[in-house]
């Protein structure tokens, strides 16, 4: 099988590209990345140790994307900050997680191909999400009623740049898949993390929370510090990820809601507390709540566990394999974390 990645310079894309190949080491797996991301073109070697192909290449242009050939795209491609262009620098933004998509999409049709797109759990608005009743708790918020947000949550409401570009592309599969034929699956994902990751406060706050006790720098919690996320496991969606490329018609033209769920879910609090307990000691500030904060998602994965996945890596474990990384690499990833 000729698999390519798009971001695949990046956590998810990299992550799959590796774990597939490791694997799958008779597949022909290509990551293509325009190396946008700080710290992306640190995956290179790494990917080309594992007899991984590396295109440097941006998904904007259809001219970088014409000339492949494969049997499936893992469209892993995109601007992650959900904070992406409200300084203005919206265009990029656009340009890669709709535009993109786009190309792709023609792409894999042109290739008589088959699409595996990453999708987000920031396409449900704000509005609704912070609209439900909650309890509030010592240290977190609980959902009054039910166990998280499903796949037909509501959607009208704003939702961020950054969700609103994903939550387009999510539009436009649909159409293809119905007007043109497009084999295609899609996983709307919620927080993921794991080794490998250059978090930051707007994308990958379980490693930048671990990056700022180890590298001791300054930390702030944004309102109350009871806002809840789950945390899926890079290597529990290769599991899945791996389950749909090798029964891709049993999952074919179906969207689903992927994450830790409420085991695998923490508030900013219980994080915090977390790092304390494996890493040491730390003051961190309150600080005011940011205007695209959200208080609470936990996915509801009754859907996907019907098809039978479910996540095995539980929030703790995946802080420790993200600490104990960093603390591997100190000196290499200081430029980026410190």
């Amino acid at each position: 099988m000729n698999i390519l990645i798009t971001g695949g310079c990046g956590f998810v894309g990299s992550s799959l590209a590796l774990n597939i190949k490791q694997k799958y080491p008779k597949y022909e797996v290509t990551a293509l990345d325009n190396l946008h991301r700080n710290g992306s073109e640190l995956n290179i070697p790494i990917l080309h140790e594992a007899g991984i192909n590396f295109i440097q290449g941006d998904v904007r242009r259809p001219e970088d994307l014409e000339p492949l050939s494969y049997d499936l795209m893992i469209e892993a491609s995109a601007e992650p900050s959900v904070m992406a262009g409200l300084n203005g620098d919206d265009r990029y933004l656009m340009e890669t997680n709709f535009g993109g998509l786009f190309n792709c999409v023609r792409s894999v049709l042109d290739n008589n191909a088959k699409l595996i797109f990453l999708s987000t759990s920031r396409i449900f608005p704000m509005s609704a999400i912070n609209g439900l009743e909650y309890i509030e708790e010592a240290s977190r918020y609980t959902m009054k009623y039910g166990h998280g947000i499903a796949e037909n949550f509501p959607k009208e409401g704003t939702r961020s740049l950054y969700g609103m570009s994903k939550y387009a592309g999510e539009l436009l599969i649909a159409e293809y898949i119905e007007m043109l034929g497009l084999k295609a699956i899609i996983n709307r994902c919620g927080l993921l993390a794991g080794k490998g990751q250059f978090g930051k406060t707007d994308q990958g706050v379980v490693t930048h929370w671990a990056a700022s006790y180890i590298y001791d720098k300054q930390l702030s919690i944004f309102g109350n510090g009871k806002q809840v996320r789950d945390i899926l496991n890079v290597r529990d969606l290769f599991r899945l990820i791996d389950m749909q490329i090798h029964s891709f018609d049993r999952f074919r033209s179906e969207l689903f809601n992927i994450g830790g769920g409420i085991n695998n879910s923490l508030s900013i609090f219980e994080l915090d507390a977390l790092c304390k307990k494996l890493i040491g000691a730390k003051e961190v500030p309150f600080m005011p709540e940011r205007v695209l904060d959200i208080k609470y998602y936990v996915t509801d994965n009754t859907k996907i566990q019907s098809y039978g996945w479910s996540p095995e890596i539980s929030a703790e474990e995946t802080l420790k394999e993200i600490a104990d990384w960093i603390t591997e690499n100190k000196e290499e990833l200081k430029w980026i974390f410190a």
